[in-house]
């Protein structure tokens, strides 16, 4: 449905027949372009039309799949695979069932990741806790000897710490 507008005068303008009428006409800008979006040339005639455009950019979008890559644990059984996905295509032809378990025998040989090895830094193991003595009784009295002092605001922070204060 067209959007009628009615002016201060009283006039009526029907502003998507003017669309309509102009939808040939270069559109100011440095796009070259016309008013529908179709891509021009110097003499205005259409190189491209904004359908096409808007379906290359959907099939741009939609034909990129993420694929995952195998991953191998060496360069030797990459090669392997490589040998092996040589001779399947050659038994695919022939033996399509004998193919796939030759592909599904590889899989399983040459995809073996180890997990990594656990990183022990020696500092860290020479440093034993101490074994507490006493018990119940000692951890009691141990608690009783802690000192608490209230939070100190940071203007107070500020006057205990050493050195210049004002410049």
């Amino acid at each position: 449905m067209a959007k009628t507008y009615r002016t201060a005068k009283g006039k009526i303008v029907d502003l998507g027949s003017i669309l309509n009428q102009n939808e040939d006409v270069r559109a100011v800008g440095n796009m070259n372009v016309n008013a529908r979006g179709d891509i021009i040339d110097s003499q205005n005639k259409t190189i491209e039309r904004k359908n096409k455009q808007v379906q290359k950019q959907y099939r741009k979008q939609i034909g990129n799949r993420v694929t995952d890559d195998v991953v191998y644990s060496s360069k030797r059984a990459a090669e392997a695979a490589q040998t092996v996905s040589s001779i399947a295509a050659e038994y695919a032809k022939k033996e399509p069932a004998r193919a796939q378990k030759i592909i599904n025998e590889s899989v399983d040989e040459t995809i073996s990741i180890a997990p990594p090895a656990p990183v022990v830094d020696p500092a860290v193991e020479a440093i034993e806790e101490p074994q507490a003595k006493g018990g119940l009784a000692a951890a009691i009295a141990k608690a009783r000897q802690v000192k608490q002092e209230p939070l100190k605001s940071p203007r107070q922070q500020a006057r205990d710490t050493s050195g210049v204060k004002k410049i």
